[in-house]
């Protein structure tokens, strides 16, 4: 497998746990019981509003502008930007800069993942990835320049295009690229009457199977909190018009929920890096006191001996 310089690369050889559970090959009616209980209720005592807890770390990757490491639960992603360089063979002048997305699944980062290679899934999730982000960068400012965005998940435990579109708007944040507003993105999982929010991998599996019910899909929607407006919208299975409303409503809320943890981590990073700035400034005047006095000590002695 060639080495790519630009992302965490995996062994070649190595498998996902999963392969040798038990769930493997167990019947939709016998997997949605391991998930949910007689009354449509999540078995891990999540509510259908409730999302999983957020752990985020900005600078994870030394060799990047910005990155940003994101944990959903099990899903593990991490995101890193690199400078902007000039659009290679372009022949025609740009107003507006470009991102170029490339979102990859490790080897080991689910069942179903065997060639190093993209595949369809992938470029599709790196198309939506870049329509989420275009609004939100301020283009205008780097004309026939592009930023490069790559995306690794290290674990796939559901919502995983949500968690990268979260990760990438604090990487791009953390290698300080102007943007208009800071963005978010959310998951839910339609099953029948049910909307189960932050869906994991089993969950987004039975949604889109879909079984004996009516509406049935995963729906996906990046937001910007302050403009309070939509920049993608991805939708997979057969959901009504009135359940996609309710859908997007209950991702809205979500949203707006995820925004101040968004928040809160760009806050501590500037904080930090401020604390960096005073603590070099100290040492700084520090050195220099230590100057002067060395340099009014050694006139006391020069007057002393003469």
């Amino acid at each position: 497998m060639p080495v790519d310089q630009k992302r965490i690369n995996g062994p070649e050889g190595s498998l996902p746990y999963q392969i040798f559970g038990k769930n493997l090959n167990k019947t939709f009616e016998e997997r949605a019981a391991d998930v949910f209980d007689s009354s449509g209720q999540r078995k891990c005592g999540r509510k259908d509003n409730e999302s999983r807890k957020y752990f985020m770390k900005l600078g994870v990757v030394s060799t990047a502008k910005g990155s940003a490491y994101v944990e959903l639960g099990n899903t593990k992603v991490i995101v890193s930007v690199f400078d902007p360089r000039e659009i290679p063979k372009q022949n025609k002048f740009r107003a507006l800069g470009e991102l170029y997305c490339d979102f990859k699944f490790s080897p080991f980062a689910c069942t179903h993942r065997k060639n190093p290679q993209t595949d369809a899934e992938e470029r599709s999730l790196a198309a939506a990835m870049a329509k989420a982000l275009q609004p939100v960068v301020c283009r205008h400012l780097f004309p026939n320049f592009q930023i490069d965005i790559f995306a690794n998940v290290l674990e796939d435990d559901g919502s995983v295009l949500a968690t990268v579109i979260t990760a990438a708007g604090l990487a791009l944040s953390d290698a300080t690229i102007s943007m208009f507003d800071i963005v978010t993105a959310s998951t839910v999982a339609v099953i029948g009457d049910r909307i189960y929010v932050d869906p994991t991998l089993a969950e987004e599996r039975l949604s889109l199977e879909g079984g004996k019910n009516g509406n049935h899909g995963v729906i996906t929607m990046a937001k910007l909190h302050a403009l309070d407006q939509t920049s993608e919208i991805r939708q997979a299975g057969d959901i009504s018009l009135g359940k996609l409303k309710e859908a997007c409503q209950r991702l809205n809320e979500t949203n707006n929920e995820v925004a101040p943890i968004v928040q809160q981590m760009l806050v501590s990073k500037v904080q930090q890096h401020m604390s960096e700035i005073d603590l070099e400034e100290d040492i700084d005047a520090e050195e220099d006191n230590e100057d002067l006095d060395t340099t009014a000590t050694s006139q006391v002695s020069i007057v002393e001996d003469s």
